[in-house]
């Protein structure tokens, strides 16, 4: 039997691009590639930027993009172990060694990739709430168009980390519990780029991401210690669904969303031959993506 190989650390490409559309994330990022890319061209050292530096130049990216108030602890969440920064005294710079072998050519090229991917969010977004406009125009016999779209939203990942996803399972199970009488309610928005949203029902609180892995769990969990949950995720890797049926009330998966949830609220539409259910779906998802576009436009928040 063949050894197995070690796996291969991320390089800065593949950490930033997974920080793709990101707006808060890529707010404290941003300036300080752009510190090194200056040092680099000076042929001179960078010390790293401060925390009121840094909210300069996320204050310059939110005239185009974010219109989000910084804070003071998004540079404090890239020094985790899923991060890029170290901190030397009050200075926050990339880690070194994911610097070795990049030119500036290269930090260029990936400085352009990330403002694009803040300006396709912002336009992906809109165009998500044209569509679900005109999806709920449409007649109410037509449930198959219906049942498409929101099996589309459920497993595109793209937008603001997960947004589709995160907002669509919310739709789905908000007008799934509806009709047993029982109310979910969702406050938060995406734009807290922390990888998920939460929202509320009875004496339990449902906690939803894309993020499948056992450290993203670890910390919802510490979100509410002794509080009933619910964790969502697209699929969950074995040791996390392990730690979920252990920790939560319930674990639901995109394959529990579909065949369940969905196919539900599908059969009761097919029964009556009237998108009822399925058309709240939609017009819920449609409110919380404007709820999303209104809190990118004001600094105070939704």
């Amino acid at each position: 039997m063949g050894k197995r190989q070690p796996a291969t650390s991320p390089t800065l490409r593949d950490l930033l691009l997974r920080q793709a559309g990101r707006r808060t994330v890529l707010g404290v990022i941003l300036p300080v590639l752009d510190g090194h890319i200056a040092a680099v061209r000076a042929n001179s050292a960078f010390a790293g930027l401060t925390s009121p530096q840094i909210r300069r130049g996320y204050d310059a990216l939110a005239k185009q993009f974010l219109t989000t108030e910084y804070s003071t602890t998004y540079p404090n969440r890239q020094l985790s172990t899923r991060g890029c920064f170290v901190r030397f005294g009050d200075r926050y710079r990339l880690r070194p060694k994911l610097l070795v072998g990049q030119s500036v050519e290269d930090l260029e090229r990936l400085r352009a990739e990330l403002v694009r991917s803040l300006q396709d969010a912002t336009e992906r977004r809109r165009g998500d709430i044209a569509k679900l406009s005109a999806a709920c125009q449409m007649p109410l016999d037509q449930l198959d168009a219906r049942r498409l779209l929101v099996e589309e939203y459920l497993r595109n990942f793209a937008g603001n980390y997960g947004e589709n996803f995160e907002i669509i399972s919310y739709a789905v199970l908000r007008a799934y519990f509806e009709s047993f009488g029982f109310r979910i309610q969702r406050f938060s928005t995406t734009r807290s780029n922390d990888g998920g949203i939460d929202y509320v029902g009875g004496d339990c609180i449902y906690q939803v991401s894309t993020d499948g892995g056992l450290g993203k769990l670890e910390g919802d969990l510490a979100k509410a210690p002794g509080i009933k949950r619910v964790v969502v995720r697209p699929e969950f890797e074995p040791p996390a669904r392990e730690r979920a049926d252990e920790a939560a009330e319930a674990r639901i998966e995109m394959t529990d969303l579909l065949a369940h949830f969905v196919g539900w609220l599908l059969d009761r539409d097919r029964a009556s031959k009237r998108a009822k259910h399925l058309q709240a779906v939609l017009q819920t998802a449609l409110t919380e993506f404007q709820r999303e576009d209104r809190a990118e436009q004001s600094p105070s928040g939704p």
